[in-house]
């Protein structure tokens, strides 16, 4: 009978076993539950809790912020399906229009006009360096888009597209656009 009861308490001490774990950070048992999952479709669980998982993030973060500011507006723009929306502006119309990028940092701009005035600005985006506008795309190398700010300066018919753009490059004198006087 002793037997019996011992195997049962081994048995069960086993089972507590597998529900607690310890940190290998704070070294204390926690449930099973309090760590983040290593791979979930093999159960497999990390071995550091998710308070000291947290807490190490926040002194990671606090050693260089600006750096973590970087990795996340990568992370962000690598990952559109986590993020919709973020890697295309939506407040910019899928319209016929002329716009303006200005570099807020050297106060340098462009004007442009498109038939999707979003799509252009993603092509301006991601195409640095690879185009006519070398000189715009060297800033955005140079500065990164964040240092950019998009202006639609105006909507208006696709007939009258490239006379608007024109008056708005002889009014504004970009110093960006390659051919200023059009």
């Amino acid at each position: 009978m002793k037997k019996w009861i011992k195997s049962i308490i081994e048995v069960n001490n086993e089972e507590n076993m597998e529900e607690n774990k310890e940190c290998t950070r704070c070294g204390i048992n926690h449930p099973i539950e309090t760590y983040h999952y290593a791979n979930k479709s093999n159960g497999i669980r990390k071995s550091v809790c998710k308070d000291c998982s947290y807490q190490y993030a926040k002194e990671h973060i606090a050693q260089d912020p600006i750096a973590h500011y970087y990795y996340m507006k990568r992370y962000v723009r690598e990952n559109p399906d986590k993020y919709p929306g973020n890697h295309i502006a939506k407040s910019i119309p899928r319209k016929v229009g002329v716009y303006k990028i200005t570099c807020v940092l050297t106060d340098d701009s462009y004007i442009g006009c498109s038939s999707n005035i979003r799509d252009r600005i993603y092509k301006h985006k991601k195409a640095y360096g690879r185009a006519k506008q070398k000189n715009l795309y060297k800033l955005i190398k140079e500065y990164s888009w964040e240092a950019f700010d998009v202006e639609v300066l105006e909507l208006c018919d696709k007939k009258i597209l490239f006379e608007r753009e024109t008056h708005y490059i002889q009014e504004h004198k970009p110093n960006l656009n390659n051919n200023k006087t059009k």
